[in-house]
């Protein structure tokens, strides 16, 4: 490509990839924060599970260690089914079906006696105290739960 070319294409695309909202995104969750990400391997985004149990597992950059430890840079992990995020400055409560603690560093755990519907599936990762690591490191997912074996 000639210098010519780069030098009025260059200044186009960052115009392009620049700008927008004026708004204030630093406290919202995103799907990819720089530098650690959490990820929901299963369910699969779009996916329909048949029965009424939704196996999650997860894999994640950051070290995974239980609650009550607070290691800087560490967390553990929390899943969210069709619940909304908590505020980023609190700790992450404990609904029965809806918002569950995996405090014992696990990465895998599976809802029970799920109805027939359609679901939001989020994962975060938050300190040893429950309150989500910031940036967030968060992942989300939709499925549909059919009934079924």
């Amino acid at each position: 490509m000639n210098k010519t070319i780069i030098a009025v294409v260059l200044p186009l695309a960052i115009v392009a990839c620049g700008g927008g909202s004026d708004a204030d995104t630093s406290d919202m969750p995103m799907d990819e924060p720089a530098g650690n990400s959490v990820t929901i391997v299963t369910p699969m985004n779009g996916g329909q599970i048949s029965g009424n149990q939704i196996n999650v597992n997860l894999s994640s950059t950051v070290t995974i260690l239980p609650a009550g430890d607070l290691t800087e840079g560490t967390g553990h992990h929390h899943l969210y089914l069709n619940a909304d995020l908590t505020a980023a400055d609190a700790p992450v409560p404990t609904v029965p079906g809806s918002i569950v603690h995996m405090g014992d560093a696990s990465s895998s755990y599976t809802f029970e006696d799920v109805e027939p519907g359609e679901y939001t599936l989020i994962a975060v990762v938050a300190d040893g105290i429950h309150v989500p690591l910031q940036p967030w490191v968060v992942d989300t997912v939709m499925l549909t739960v059919v009934s079924g074996n």
